[in-house]
C-alpha cells in the first residue's frame, strides 16, 4: 500500500469526506484528491496536520509502519469522542426535561381555563 492508499484509507476510516479533510487542513478538496490519487504528496506541515487529524504517526502515513505506542493525538481524539458523546447525552436529558416542564405548564394553563 502506498501513501495515496493510506491517506484514502485513513480518511474513510475516520468518516471524513475529502472536503471535510481539506477544510480542517485549510486546503482545497482538489489538493486532498491529488494526494489520494497519487498525483501529488502532502508537504511536511500538512503531514503533521494529518498525523493530528487521524491520530497516527508520520511513519505510518509515509511508510505504512505501525507505531505501537499511542500518539498524544490518538489519546486526545478518544477523549474528544467520549466528551462529545457525554455532552450529547446531557443535551438530550436537558431537552427532555425542558419539554416535560413545558408540557406540565401547558396542562396547568389548560386546566385553569377549563379546557
Amino acid at each position: 500500500m502506498d501513501i495515496a492508499e493510506r491517506l484514502q484509507e485513513l480518511r474513510k476510516k475516520a468518516g471524513y469526506s475529502q472536503e471535510q479533510v481539506a477544510e480542517q487542513l485549510g486546503l482545497s478538496r482538489q489538493a486532498v484528491s491529488k494526494w489520494e490519487s497519487g498525483q501529488g504528496k502532502p508537504e511536511i506541515d500538512n503531514i503533521v496536520k494529518l498525523m493530528e487529524l487521524y491520530g497516527v504517526s508520520a511513519d505510518y502515513i509515509l511508510l505504512g509502519i505501525e507505531n505501537s505506542t499511542p500518539t498524544p493525538a490518538t489519546e486526545k481524539k478518544k477523549l474528544s469522542k467520549e466528551y462529545r458523546r457525554a455532552i450529547g447525552c446531557i443535551a438530550m436529558i436537558a431537552a427532555t426535561a425542558l419539554i416535560t416542564v413545558l408540557f406540565i405548564t401547558a396542562l396547568g394553563i389548560l386546566q385553569k381555563f377549563g379546557i
